[in-house]
């Protein structure tokens, strides 16, 4: 097995598909964090009747995810008799602008000047607009992003 080179590890990062909290968080975390978003709040006993109208799951097994979300940050919960009402510690929005800048984050401190001049060329890719409300998400935290491939240039295939 050939050792991995940053140009195939940025290859792979290309490759990722689906759903922005698929990527970070497992299959079934992702369900139960787009249940609670949607509901608001809720106990354990209601997201699995949630979950159950599509497939089979055990009570434990949704109370584990649901901890170690808590576990994580993303969850919080009070106390209601013998049994807790989670919900989400931040909204969507704000969790994909958190992920979003603690990734960019990380490929800052690992590459440098190599990830920032990625960065740069990838912004050359977007029209003089876009990268304006970009540059305002930016300053204004980014907790309102929305994805906006629409308005890419078009560009040769990669």
């Amino acid at each position: 097995m050939s050792p991995l080179t940053p140009d195939r590890d940025v290859r792979r990062l290309r490759r990722i598909r689906g759903g922005a909290e698929e990527r970070f968080l497992g299959p079934l975390e992702a369900e139960v964090m787009d249940r609670l978003w949607k509901r608001g709040r809720a106990t354990v006993r209601d997201i699995l009747g949630d979950l159950g109208r599509t497939r089979s799951l055990a009570y434990t097994t949704v109370m584990t995810i649901m901890t170690r979300l808590y576990d994580k940050g993303l969850l919080v919960r009070d106390r209601n008799g013998k049994m807790y009402v989670y919900r989400p510690a931040f909204s969507r929005e704000e969790h994909r602008a958190r992920l979003s800048r603690d990734l960019v984050r990380g490929l800052v401190d690992q590459f440098g000047d190599v990830a920032l001049a990625h960065f740069a060329a990838e912004l050359d890719t977007v029209d003089a607009s876009h990268r304006a409300s970009l540059r305002r998400l930016a300053a204004g935290g980014g907790a309102k992003g929305k994805e906006r491939g629409k308005n890419r240039s078009s560009r040769g295939s990669s």
